[in-house]
């Protein structure tokens, strides 16, 4: 199943960047998110961009018919290639994984440069596409349908997050 939403911000790419890039805001995000024993495993400069590499135990309101495969929190391992591109705009690509979940998480996310607005305002635009993909017999699709319902929340919540908290940083 595929996600597809567009985050815009009235903030920096650069500052909007750090939540992305910094080990200190990385974690200090996803804690804010509700997650437990976040760890950044590696920060690494490549070529073009950078490779992160993160570890968190997420909570999560399973339905009884996933209660088996599910627990109460699961360990996220999340791996994000990020790229500079050709169009200055900067592409992440990632794998999720759920410790122990018969399910294949992808995704990506391209920020754009800022761009002034009308009112002056710097903008940064954030396209986040996500693939979700179960080949459990019975109930891979209900399984597909929590993870993606349960990735949606996740990702309207680390917006508003970062709407608040970003201009705080810049300030």
């Amino acid at each position: 199943m595929d996600i597809s939403v567009v985050h815009d911000y009235q903030i920096e790419l650069d500052n909007l960047l750090r939540f992305f890039s910094e080990e200190e805001l990385i974690t200090d995000k996803y804690q804010q998110l509700a997650a437990k024993n976040v760890k950044v495993l590696a920060i690494d400069e490549t070529d073009d961009g950078f490779a992160v590499k993160t570890e968190r135990d997420v909570p999560a309101n399973v339905p009884g018919v996933l209660k088996s495969i599910l627990g109460s929190f699961n360990t996220i391992k999340q791996n994000e290639t990020w790229h500079w591109q050709e169009d200055e705009s900067l592409l992440c690509k990632m794998a999720i994984e759920i410790v122990g979940v018969p399910a294949q998480i992808t995704g990506t996310m391209r920020f754009t440069e800022p761009a002034k607005q009308g009112d002056g305002k710097v903008m940064t635009s954030n396209r986040v596409k996500v693939n979700v993909k179960s080949s459990m017999p019975l109930i891979g699709s209900t399984l597909v349908n929590f993870i993606t319902d349960d990735i949606k929340l996740q990702m309207q919540n680390e917006y508003e997050f970062l709407q608040q908290a970003v201009p705080e940083l810049a300030e």
